[in-house]
């Protein structure tokens, strides 16, 4: 059994005791003198060792690669994990590998939530099995496109461009190369275009965000010295080694990555080529100091090649070192065991590991909580090239934490299953660690204390979820969360501030459109500035000592640039409703089209692609939507669905128009570019189509567009549209829009409107904080926003840059002049306009309003060009953005006096807890 009786002793210390034998790995290791002749360059014989629950049993299960005297050969073994023994399940995986494995690792690639294997065979080609989910695998290498490793020796899958799923690292002698991951199970050659072909003779590489930014960067071990490669937003990588303060010369063999002296930043373990170890401490900006404080330990090391690992072997809370090393003559083998003192300074403690497997070396480490009994034990390949169980004793003198991710499967595909790369964070009481998700398991010790105050989960796509008092074994499920849109809108409507719309939706500054521009990976959205009026119900706007009082708020992942506010009163016969069409379409100036609505003709029938009838959920604008289409695999795309009504006989003639209400989950950057690497999934806008004389349907209007972000309407002109006295429509799209109204009116052009602009008297920006979003009408209803249920806290990575300081800025908000509110996560505008300025109101009619914003928004999605900064600023008359070549923002003396005055408020970059 791997389970040892009685280990919760305390005053004992943690020891590895070899399980080898009980674990029922007796007979795999060869007998002596029975090691094959062709050996690694290290002098370890070829041979391979991986952990992962491959069967969802939640213990991690075990595959190794290991010579075989009789064959010949090395030989692949799939082993389970069961009860605490091992149980040998090859023959029903189904895993083929002729020529054993030089190189192993599990990995989720298609996002169903198994475990996969990825092996380099014996002969140096690529192999990867898929897990069918029913214990057995399938060879899917031909179709993945995987087979050719182009003289890899070690590959890590990691999600390198962040658009949901794991692409795949390969490094050796040669140069890197980079297989991405189109998610449709096949993979792509990036190497160029992702900025990495210059990532040469690669022994080790490990992954982490060094710099703080939130993106995956890269550290290799390579025989040229030291790689540091920065992940830029543009989804290319930068060699930043020259001013990383990486002084290490000559080549390396070994990296380890981990936060060993807690202080919130990623730090370094290598080992060079002439087998000197060293540690590197990071400052907090993706720069590098050596740190000697442990020299006169390490220094005694002289390690060959082998495996480096950071493992909280006593769960105290701090990140010990695991060390493995092997010689071509023995005489430099063993296992070394480092622990660190609580101080960032580690102790030889190599004496706890049994003798036996110190003498034999090691080549490969793989750390994994085997007995499930609360701390971390080793599975080796040693120097013989056989494999050892290493049992953890009394390491759960203290408590600990495992936290499992689980990203979402359906109606989202920002991230992948297990969360890979996700930074984690834990405070337990004095203790505070990081890391980053490497497996599917993430372990923290937790020193004296019983449980941890607070867990918090950046997940790749940087998306921040926290919870407090985790149990021990906890369970992340991503949670739905909408982390950037536009510019929130609050009213006064008598009583308290309300919100009402979002504001500046026809903007996605540096937004890649990906499936949206026919799969270009290089197209963006377009950068002019979004000008649109949206509509406020007069009973939600009323005077507040003789003003109206508008909050314009930024309270997602995103920044906002407010360069133009107005408030249009609207004036009409209450016998009339006034619309304006609030359907999306790309920025650019706007004419005010209003649109006069008496009596209102509702649908005489409407049902779903599925035959249900759904006519309820239009007939008023009620929060209740036509919701029952089936989500794929990512937010804002579904599965093709159909809204099929009777518009009746006063459809189609002159003067009529088709007024749809409803509002648009829309995709992100990232899934946009998640959606350009593959052709199962084209866009369908929505398109209206009529019946032909013969009953078939034909198109009438190709693409209708969509609403403008959270409740708009859409306003459809149906003159002329119908062939035949049958007026059914069918509305067809695979967009995630959700309707809540439909009706048929005549445009009552003629009837009377009174129109006044009001111009803001008081502009006053501030920070306020963040309100309780909630889901409007149930789960399938928009995301809203609860004024009066504020938090002071910010979710949000911050956005580094100059903001627009506090205090008045009514100058800026005037005129269209690229002198602009500059809004962060939490800051809120108070923007005043005098009641008195519109007329008093007719006997029988009523006010209504509109909300002209001219302006543009930049969310912070990882792949957004320049999300995660305040600048480049954007101007009217941009062609695009990022800037075409010599495109600037103005530098005139006025536009540089306003960044002077106004945009002053810096905001930099923070990672530490």
């Amino acid at each position: 059994s791997l389970r040892a009786a009685g280990k919760q002793a305390t005053g004992v210390e943690a020891k590895f005791t070899d399980a080898t034998d009980e674990a029922g790995l007796a007979g795999v290791a060869p007998p002596a003198g029975a090691a094959p002749s062709t050996a690694s360059s290290a002098g370890a014989p070829i041979a391979a060792i991986a952990v992962g629950d491959v069967d969802g049993d939640g213990t991690d299960d075990l595959f190794t690669s290991t010579w075989s005297a009789a064959a010949g050969k090395s030989i692949a073994h799939l082993y389970r994990v069961q009860g605490g023994f091992v149980r040998d399940g090859t023959e029903r995986a189904k895993i083929s590998l002729p020529n054993g494995a030089s190189f192993a690792t599990f990995v989720d690639y298609d996002n169903d939530g198994w475990l996969d294997l990825f092996a380099i065979g014996g002969e140096g080609r690529g192999h990867l099995f898929r897990n069918r989910g029913d214990g057995t695998f399938e060879d899917v290498t031909a179709k993945a496109g995987v087979g050719d490793v182009k003289g890899g020796s070690k590959a890590i899958f990691v999600d390198l461009d962040h658009d949901g799923d794991l692409d795949l690292l390969l490094v050796g002698k040669g140069p890197a190369t980079v297989y991405r991951n189109n998610l449709d199970g096949t993979f792509t050659d990036a190497t160029a275009s992702l900025g990495l072909a210059g990532l040469i003779g690669a022994h080790d590489v490990v992954y982490g965000d060094f710099d703080g930014d939130g993106r995956i960067d890269l550290f290799a071990a390579t025989d040229h010295g030291p790689i540091l490669m920065h992940n830029g937003s543009s989804q290319r990588f930068t060699d930043v080694t020259a001013t990383s303060g990486l002084a290490i010369s000559g080549g390396l063999r070994t990296a380890a990555v981990g936060d060993y002296n807690n202080d919130g930043f990623l730090d370094l373990f290598v080992v060079s080529a002439s087998g000197e170890p060293s540690l590197w401490l990071n400052k907090g900006d993706g720069t590098f100091a050596r740190d000697n404080r442990s020299s006169a330990v390490i220094s005694r090391l002289r390690i060959t090649a082998g495996s480096a690992k950071f493992v909280d072997y006593d769960n105290d809370g701090w990140l010990d070192l695991v060390v493995g090393s092997v010689s071509p003559h023995g005489n430099e083998s063993g296992l070394y065991l480092l622990r660190n003192d609580g101080t960032g300074r580690f102790v030889d403690r190599s004496a706890v590991i049994p003798a036996a497997v110190r003498a034999a070396g090691v080549s490969a480490i793989a750390v994994s909580d085997a007995d499930d009994d609360g701390d971390e034990d080793l599975w080796l390949i040693d120097g013989s090239g056989a494999p050892r169980f290493l049992r953890n004793d009394f390491g759960n003198n203290h408590l600990s934490l495992n936290v499992e991710l689980k990203g979402l499967r359906n109606g989202s595909g920002k991230n992948n299953a297990f969360g890979i790369g996700a930074r984690l964070e834990v405070r337990a009481g004095e203790i505070y660690q990081t890391r980053v998700a490497t497996d599917r398991v993430t372990h923290f010790g937790l020193g004296l204390h019983l449980k941890a105050d607070v867990l918090r989960v950046e997940w790749p796509n940087g998306v921040p979820q926290t919870l407090y008092f985790p149990g021990s074994d906890e369970s992340v499920v991503e949670r739905e969360m909408l982390k950037g849109s536009c510019a929130l809108a609050y009213t006064w409507d008598g009583k308290r501030f309300r919100f009402v719309t979002d504001a500046m939706w026809r903007s996605a500054l540096g937004m890649p459109l990906g499936l949206m521009a026919g799969g270009a990976m290089s197209a963006f959205a377009p950068a002019g500035a979004s000008q649109e009026y949206v509509r406020i119900p007069g009973d939600v706007l009323q005077p507040r000592d003789g003003r109206y009082v508008l909050q314009l708020t930024e309270e997602l992942w995103e920044t906002a640039y407010a360069d133009e506010v107005k408030l249009v009163a609207v004036d009409h016969p209450d016998s009339v409703d006034v619309f304006v069409d609030e359907r999306f379409v790309p920025p650019g100036p706007v004419k005010l089209r209003l649109f006069q609505v008496g009596q209102r003709e509702l649908p005489l029938s409407a049902i779903d692609d599925r035959g249900n009838d759904v006519l309820a959920a239009l007939r008023e604008s009620d929060d209740v939507y036509v919701s029952n289409f089936t989500p794929t695999k990512y937010q804002g795309v579904v599965e093709p669905h159909d809204l099929v009504m009777d518009l009746g006989k006063g459809a189609g003639s002159a003067g009529t128009y088709l007024f749809l209400r409803g509002w648009i989950y829309p995709t992100d950057a990232s899934i946009n570019v998640a959606l350009a690497q593959q052709s199962s999934i084209k866009l369908a806008p929505p398109s209206l189509e009529v019946r032909d004389a013969i009953g078939q349907w034909r198109t009438a209007i190709g693409n209708i567009g969509f609403p403008s972000g959270k409740d708009k309407t859409m306003i459809i002109d149906l003159a002329g549209k119908f062939p035949t006295a049958d007026h059914h429509v069918r509305i067809r799209t695979n967009m995630q829009i959700y309707w809540d109204q439909a009706f048929v009116a005549r445009d009552l052009a003629d009837s009377k409107t009174t129109v006044t602009t009001l111009q803001p008297v008081s502009a006053d920006l501030h920070f306020r904080g963040f309100s309780r979003m909630y889901r409007k009408g149930g789960r399938y209803g928009p995301y809203w926003f609860a004024y009066d249920d504020l938090s002071k806290e910010s979710p949000w990575r911050p956005i580094t840059g100059a903001f627009t300081r506090f205090g008045d800025v009514l100058p800026l908000l005037k005129s269209p002049d690229d002198m602009y509110v500059v809004m962060g996560p939490g800051d809120e505008a108070t923007i005043q306009f005098d009641a008195s300025s519109a007329k008093s109101l007719p006997p029988n009619w009523k006010r209504d309003f509109l909300l002209y914003t001219d302006g543009w928004i930049k969310d912070s999605d990882l792949n957004t060009a320049f999300g995660t900064t305040v600048g480049p600023l954007p101007f009217h008359g941009v062609k695009s953005y990022p800037f075409a070549s010599g495109e600037a923002y103005p530098t005139d003396a006025q536009h540089q006096r306003y960044l002077k005055e106004y945009d002053t408020r810096v905001v930099k970059r923070t990672s530490a807890p």
